[in-house]
């Protein structure tokens, strides 16, 4: 196993001589094929960044991984991370020359992190530089044998690791540590841990160091992406992406390098902090349970917002482990319709090719499309029905079909340009052609026993120092109800008006943030917006759709959770 004596007493000098001071930490990558070289040369060059981070991986990213391994067992990696090396390598021999080193912490291993390692350890030796690079693996559990819940062949299986392995390898000098499957906001937590000598039962400091991460794991999401007041960022095209500035008592600052656009504000952060979360009373990681229920976040200046108050409990006993596997074949396409009722005829079009090809099917013994979706875009097909909506005169018809068979997606290809002439008038063209089938990966979300997982550093087993995990439990739902209704007024105002909001979607679930923006909406939008409310404005979903709302004091909040949203 990979254990030191000297651990300690070289942790604890490294974190005596760093007791007063801040770690800023710059996110340079929130997915594979962000704009990655134009963030590290902005964060490392005027970001005055400690460590640069960097997350690549995503369910359908493992998927492509997969793919990429089957053909070459020495891949499975992101290879985009040796071109942003590039990049990064001058900054990181100014560091090794002027000894204010830049170390870099990435999930770039993908599906194979010792081999991402072992060449790009290649790699900077063919460059001149020595560096010490350090893996972090074990999270593949397809390569350990593991039966997941289904009995079907899986692409891939990766439990979510957390930050302390990434601790550990930092505190053996790495200048670069390549992970595989964790937690985003691992990436952050890891140097905190490492920097500031944090017990793995220090939860309220785990807590904000996880916290830390979520809000930057996304880049430049909380510094003006996607915000709700779009229209006020500056400069979108030299976004800032975010720093996060954290002092040893887990307090930390949310900033950006100076000079750049974006936007770093009260609601930039608060958006980003609500996205992709659950119940916010237990947002359940490897090495801590979150709460931020309590979480303040208060602007101090131009482009810095402080963020404290996040509490922290023992995590659970069990790895969260996301799964794929191949279900049937899928097509889609996207062709512009125009002219009076072009979204009726696009309808047309669309649903009388796929019943010819039912009829096929019929006479050769296939059974029916699994799934159909028409959809036309610019018609209001993604809202519901509204009466004020006047009918356009150009949409684009989006339709896409699923079968177990590739063949019968492939005979539908086959009849979308007969439209063109054959059918109702309006079709134009198929944006990007006639489609090609693709399988469909599936995502199967399930729990393993930590116990039963074997974390490697550098292809040694490491086990941590002592297991806090505890058995998990089930919140109970909070009370929807308000006790005290709040009269109207005479005045309306639309909801972005009085609050920011964002959106976030894991598998099939959904999640709705309102923000208020100023704390004396807080009540008035309790009363205004329930569980029921939500439910339904967003009927047109399903009736299998749940709703759930959760409060957020702290913060002025309300998460919003819909269960079995999207299919």
């Amino acid at each position: 196993m990979f254990r030191t004596a000297l651990r300690p007493i070289v942790r604890a000098l490294h974190v005596r001589s760093l007791s007063s001071l801040n770690t800023r930490i710059g996110c340079f990558s929130g997915f594979w094929g962000d704009s990655c070289s134009f963030a590290v040369e902005q964060l490392a060059s005027s970001g005055n960044v400690d460590f640069l981070v960097g997350d690549y991986l995503a369910e359908v990213t493992m998927s492509l991984l997969s793919r990429m391994k089957m053909k070459d067992s020495k891949l499975g990696f992101c290879p985009d991370f040796f071109a942003h090396l590039g990049t990064i390598s001058p900054f990181l021999i100014q560091g090794l020359v002027s000894g204010q080193k830049i170390r870099v912490v990435v999930n770039a291993g993908g599906l194979n992190p010792e081999s991402c390692a072992e060449t790009l350890r290649r790699h900077v030796k063919s460059m001149g530089i020595e560096l010490c690079i350090v893996s972090v693996s074990g999270d593949n559990l397809i390569d350990c044998g593991v039966k997941g819940p289904l009995d079907v062949k899986y692409n891939t299986m990766n439990c979510y690791l957390g930050a302390e392995p990434i601790a550990r390898a930092l505190d053996m000098g790495a200048d670069i540590v390549i992970t595989g499957r964790c937690v985003d906001s691992a990436l952050v937590l890891g140097p905190l841990i490492h920097q500031f000598g944090w017990s793995m039962d220090d939860f309220d400091k785990l807590a904000q160091g996880s916290l830390a991460g979520h809000l930057v794991e996304c880049g430049a999401q909380c510094t003006g992406g996607n915000f709700t007041d779009w229209h006020t960022v500056p400069d979108f095209s030299n976004v800032g992406f975010p720093i996060v500035e954290v002092n040893p008592d887990s307090s930390f600052k949310v900033t950006k390098p100076p000079g750049t656009g974006g936007l770093v504000s009260f609601g930039t952060v608060a958006e980003q902090m609500l996205y992709e979360i659950g119940d916010p009373r237990c947002y359940s990681l490897p090495d801590v349970n979150c709460d931020f229920t309590s979480v303040q976040i208060n602007e101090q200046e131009d482009n810095v917002v402080e963020v404290k108050g996040a509490k922290g409990s023992p995590p659970w006993k069990n790895y969260k482990v996301s799964a794929t596997t191949v279900d049937g074949y899928k097509g889609t396409c996207m062709a512009p319709m125009i002219g009076p009722k072009a979204a009726e005829k696009g309808q047309v079009n669309s649903l009388s090719t796929i019943e010819r090809c039912r009829t096929r099917f019929l006479k050769r013994g296939w059974s029916d499309f699994k799934r159909v979706n028409v959809e036309c875009l610019g018609s209001g097909s993604n809202y519901g029905k509204d009466p004020n909506f006047f009918e356009s005169r150009e949409v684009v018809v989006w339709t896409s079909v699923e079968h177990e068979k590739k063949e019968a997606v492939q005979e539908w290809t086959k009849e979308i340009a007969g439209a063109s002439t054959g059918m109702a008038p309006g079709f134009t063209t198929l944006l990007g052609g006639l489609p090609k089938p693709a399988s469909i990966i599936r995502y199967v979300p399930f729990f393993y026993p930590k116990k039963n997982v074997e974390i490697k550093i550098n292809g040694t087993p490491f086990q941590s120092a002592e297991d806090f995990s505890t058995e998990s439990t089930d919140l109970s739902i909070p009370e929807q109800t308000q006790d005290s209704p709040i009269s109207e007024g005479p005045h309306s105002y639309r909801l972005e008006e009085l609050a920011f909001l964002r959106s976030g979607d894991k598998g099939d679930t959904a999640n709705l943030g309102i923000i208020c923006r100023h704390p004396s909406l807080f009540n008035i939008l309790d009363d205004r917006i329930s569980s029921k409310d939500v439910q339904e404005h967003f009927q047109y979903l399903g009736p299998q759709l749940k709703v759930t709302k959760f409060k957020l004091e702290g913060s002025c909040a309300f998460n919003f959770v819909l269960e079995n949203a999207l299919g």
